[in-house]
């Protein structure tokens, strides 16, 4: 069937009027990326050599009836293992969503934010970061012991070698703070602005993870906004919203930093690598994030889980 027949049929139109209802729907056009991210990671993972299965949207009683561990898009199968692997893509705002909007309703960043968000990328305390996580999640361990008694609250298990949610590491690109100064207060006005981030040209571009599910973790009942670190073995994030390419990187949810205060669940968003035009422009992926999944596998060895037909979406 011709695409303008397949449009006319399916939405009463012609394919000119589709695109302009895209181009005027955002959340329309996430959907449809989102889609193409799923058509694009099963191509990848059956390139590498494993079976792949489709899991259920929403199996009879709705996404809450998918089994524990099977919360992702994927069953993978590599000799007699399965793995559920979840496919994300990134914030196509990360870089300015906390910018003030001007008159004519764009989003700008001062120069000051700019220099406050890439300094955080330099010369990092894990020590630090660790601490203040740890600390973070004491204070909730005692507030939800208090109102359980004889009840524990589930564990920290960061690595203090890699804490918190974000990757990146600019210290060979701004040795300094006044190096990070230097470079930002350089620039043009226009790179602060949205429609530069949205063009990728903007100060710098963001890879960050967007995944909100709303879970509610079954060992202590708290409720936040994070898919749960049970609910699939791997994560792949596309990166196409920020480099042009679907290329994928990968994630063992069990190795990388969990919610502070909550240790069932994920964080919302974790900052996987950071592009500065004409400074830094190809990716940098580093533990614990791959760019190989059976890397990923080899060296994390993520939850397996048991085949269930009834998981899958055979259509």
């Amino acid at each position: 069937m011709k695409f303008d027949d397949w449009v006319f049929e399916r939405f009463g139109t012609d394919a000119d009027s589709l695109i302009e209802v895209l181009e005027m729907s955002p959340s329309s056009q996430g959907y449809i990326q989102g889609a193409v991210s799923e058509l694009k990671l099963f191509a990848y993972l059956k390139d590498c050599g494993f079976e792949v299965y489709r899991i259920k949207e929403k199996p009879a009683g709705g996404f809450d009836k998918k089994k524990e561990g099977y919360k992702g898009d994927f069953l993978i199968k590599d000799n007699d293992k399965y793995y559920v692997v979840e496919c994300k893509g990134i914030k196509t705002n990360a870089e300015f969503r906390y910018g003030d909007t001007d008159v004519e309703y764009e989003k700008n960043i001062t120069r000051q934010q700019a220099i406050n968000f890439l300094k955080k990328y330099i010369n990092i305390n894990r020590e630090q970061i660790y601490q203040k996580g740890f600390d973070k999640y004491t204070r909730k361990k005692e507030a939800w012991e208090s109102k359980n008694p004889g009840k524990k609250y589930p564990e920290f298990r960061w690595s203090k070698k890699n804490p918190g949610p974000d990757s990146p590491d600019l210290t060979s690109i701004f040795g300094s703070v006044e190096m990070i100064k230097e470079y930002v207060h350089s620039l043009e006005d226009d790179k602060f602005s949205e429609t530069a981030f949205r063009e990728k040209r903007g100060v710098y571009v963001v890879m960050q993870t967007h995944k909100p599910s709303k879970r509610i973790d079954p060992e202590t009942n708290e409720k936040i906004a994070a898919p749960l670190v049970s609910d699939f073995s791997i994560l792949a994030v596309d990166l196409f919203q920020r480099t042009g390419k679907h290329e994928f990187v990968f994630v063992n949810p069990n190795i990388i930093s969990h919610s502070p205060d909550h240790p069932n669940h994920l964080y919302q968003n974790y900052i996987i690598d950071i592009i500065i035009p004409g400074k830094k422009d190809h990716l940098s992926i580093t533990y614990p994030w791959y760019t190989d999944i059976r890397k990923c596998i080899e060296e994390t060895l993520p939850k397996k889980v048991e085949y269930d037909d009834s998981q899958l979406d055979h259509r």
